[in-house]
């Protein structure tokens, strides 16, 4: 399957936005094409001719075609590569940017609720609370852009220091409990054996969960069941959230922790959402120390698990 991806001409283009004749397969393929017929050619030159001038003219003939098209494959790809640079230092500027007038809107639209909602009639109060909602989602977003470039540009910093896992998820578990309330979701906290504290990021584990159990309620069905579950194995701290939600086609599960991923039916289901939170959890589980897997079946549900190292 994967040797059928590479060879995807078209696919290939279409991710690295060039022309096809300039994505890196088709250039080794060319190069693998003209390598052939130039040993063919100096095997039939050196059967009819056996002056060694004329082999050495052939040899070095092949060699110069392999050079230019090997330089070729290099400039495309030192092309694409700083296309990649100047795409994540514009993605990291523009967010920083955009965090300050957010961060602004928000302060002053919680400041009128709080100091000035009793002067404002229903419809403004309710246009108000819009526009801080609307800001709040558009924080999150900046802020799930600043860690990707962070990840990519291997710029993610994490704190190592000790905190409880259970105290972290049922914090977590509480703010979001209004959203499983509006679905009629049941939240489930099972907790097994002696527990101990974790080390990690904090702050940055806490938005794990927060990925991971936002995606639960939001994916599953109205009257569904969230289940999590904590417990110990071998030095790590496992962490499990199971769902009876959607769940995620089998073939387009290799795909569930690349950037911007989202499945067919996820979309159909939620069309919120930017497929950056597995990407960001991944990673901060695996610089923690730990792993980050899952099980899932399409209309049945998925289980999401992460170990992070004890203490």
């Amino acid at each position: 399957m994967k040797i059928v991806n590479d060879l995807n001409l078209k696919k290939q283009a279409a991710d690295l936005g060039v022309s096809v004749w300039r994505t890196p397969s088709f250039l080794f393929i060319v190069m693998g094409v003209v390598i052939i017929a130039a040993m063919t050619a100096t095997y039939f030159i050196s059967k009819h001719y056996d002056e060694p001038e004329v082999l050495i003219g052939a040899e070095s003939l092949v060699v110069s075609i392999i050079f230019t098209i090997g330089n070729l494959i290099i400039r495309q790809l030192n092309e694409m590569a700083k296309l990649n640079k100047l795409k994540t230092e514009f993605v990291s500027v523009a967010s920083h940017q955009l965090r300050t007038p957010l961060s602004a809107i928000r302060w002053e639209t919680e400041l009128i609720m709080a100091k000035l909602n009793s002067g404002l009639t229903d419809k403004q109060a309710k246009s108000i609370n819009t526009i801080n909602i609307l800001a709040t989602r558009m924080t999150r977003l900046v802020n799930d852009l600043l860690d990707v470039t962070r990840i990519d540009q291997g710029r993610l910093v994490l704190k190592k220091e000790q905190f409880d896992l259970v105290e972290a998820v049922e914090e977590i578990a509480d703010n979001l409990l209004p959203l499983a309330k509006a679905k009629q979701l049941h939240i489930v906290i099972n907790k097994k054996g002696k527990l101990k504290n974790i080390i990690g990021d904090n702050d940055k584990i806490k938005l794990v969960i927060e990925n991971l159990l936002s995606n639960s309620i939001k994916y599953t069905k109205n009257r569904g069941k969230v289940e999590i579950g904590i417990s110990r194995s071998s030095g790590f701290l496992v962490f499990s959230i199971r769902d009876n939600g959607v769940g995620i086609p089998k073939e387009q599960q290799k795909q569930v922790f690349n950037k911007f991923f989202r499945s067919d039916n996820v979309v159909k289901y939620q069309t919120e959402g930017t497929g950056l939170g597995l990407y960001i959890a991944k990673n901060i589980i695996e610089q923690s120390g730990g792993k980050i897997w899952f099980q899932s079946i399409e209309q049945v549900g998925s289980i999401f698990n992460f170990s992070l190292p004890l203490a």
